[in-house]
């Protein structure tokens, strides 16, 4: 068993939704012991009416609302626990992306199809929020599967550990599937099923049809920075061995081998310079002229084109600082973080480092899920910071990254 404690993603809201959620199911199941156990005669035919609005209601009928009702009703306090405690971890983050409306709407949709598959397949009575926290556990396996979960271990492990969400959420998927091909009972787990279904298969089209912007560490970019892995480490085994056979003819004498490639290499480099300076060239005139989002465009191709060429990327402080700005104000946010960081780089003591710094932590922990990246950056950031509000903001984001 792992019970969730927390995660390591920053929220860039509050949270509101989650916790009115949690507050009514908690102050639903609250009336109902208190009926069970101070008024128990008069309780019975009460709570026969209440299981109206749960599935295995007392006439044993369908009605429409029991798809979305049953998530405020729980059988005991360990069935209330439980879903409580997955949605404490993981509804701030879907309510954050999905913003409060739209969490709302995805938490009842996630209800209803929990419930209709439990409804579709199955007899017994059901109960519950887990339909819908699965949805929001689904939807946290496409939208954040790298954030690290911080548990509490049982009976195999005990204490406290972090582990990946994919793997959490993956294993509880695994639970559920083996748990209902097994026929256990006393649990919904096809209606848990419904959930994780419902949650993923909504999450991915959003991410998708890009109505939701994509982040650098949901399961389109994780995808496509594994392939890009795969391409490189293609790329670079078959340098290496391009490498090694060029050498391997050279040590036997080869003409062919060894003046061929570097009778072309000077040319080749020129080529190279008069290109790289043309880009940099263009990047500074449009500076210039003061088109900052053509020059962000050509910028882009310079780092595509001349990244790897040592200092290419590195321009003028003020240019730099501006298209840094420019990228962060649009949205851009690694284009943003690539501009700050060249700055750093070129200009590592001018005065505006300690901001820029400051400003790379927050962007590490609010947008591109990296809050050791982000400590690092603020802590260097601190010695230089003059204003004391600044200083105490940063010592703020400090103790928020924990």
């Amino acid at each position: 068993m792992l019970i969730p404690l927390g995660t390591d993603r920053p929220l860039v809201r509050g949270t509101i939704v989650t916790h009115l959620l949690l507050a009514v199911t908690v102050a639903v199941f609250i009336v109902q012991v208190i009926g069970r156990t101070m008024y128990a005669d008069q309780w019975r035919p009460i709570e026969r009416g209440l299981m109206v609005w749960g599935f295995g209601g007392a006439e044993g009928h369908f009605r429409w609302w029991q798809l979305f009702t049953h998530a405020f009703l729980h059988a005991s306090w360990w069935h209330l626990a439980g879903n409580m405690a997955f949605l404490w971890v993981f509804g701030p983050n879907i309510e954050d992306r999905f913003r409060r409306l739209g969490f709302v709407a995805f938490y009842f949709g996630g209800a209803a199809a929990a419930g209709g598959m439990h409804a579709a397949f199955e007899s017994s009575p059901a109960l519950g929020a887990s339909g819908a926290i699965a949805a929001c556990t689904g939807a946290y396996l496409i939208m954040f599967p790298r954030t690290m979960v911080k548990v509490f271990g049982l009976f195999i492990m005990i204490g406290i550990f972090q582990i990946p969400a994919w793997w959490l959420i993956g294993l509880s998927i695994v639970w559920d599937i083996v748990s209902q091909t097994a026929g256990s009972q006393g649990v919904a787990h096809l209606a848990h099923l419904g959930g994780y279904a419902f949650g993923a298969g909504v999450s991915f089209v959003l991410l998708w049809t890009k109505v939701l912007p994509r982040e650098p560490f949901d399961v389109f970019s994780s995808a496509r920075q594994m392939y890009r892995r795969q391409q490189l480490k293609q790329a670079v085994t078959t340098g290496e061995r391009a490498n090694a056979r060029r050498w391997e003819k050279a040590r036997s004498g080869s003409p062919s081998a060894a003046g061929a490639p570097l009778g072309k290499r000077p040319s080749e480099d020129a080529a190279r310079s008069a290109a790289l300076a043309a880009a940099r060239a263009e990047v500074a005139k449009l500076m210039g002229m003061g088109s900052i989002p053509d020059a962000a465009v050509a910028y882009k191709r310079l780092v595509e084109e001349h990244a790897a060429a040592g200092g290419a990327t590195v321009l003028s402080r003020r240019h730099l600082y501006d298209l840094a700005n420019h990228y962060l104000q649009s949205g851009d946010h690694n284009a943003a973080v690539y501009a700050y960081e060249r700055f750093l780089e070129g200009y590592p003591t001018d005065p505006e480092a300690p901001q820029v710094r400051l400003l790379l932590g927050k962007i590490n922990a609010r947008y591109l899920n990296d809050p050791v990246r982000a400590k690092a950056l603020i802590a260097e950031a601190m010695p230089g910071l003059r204003d004391e509000e600044v200083k105490a903001m940063a010592r703020r984001e400090l103790e928020a990254l924990g």
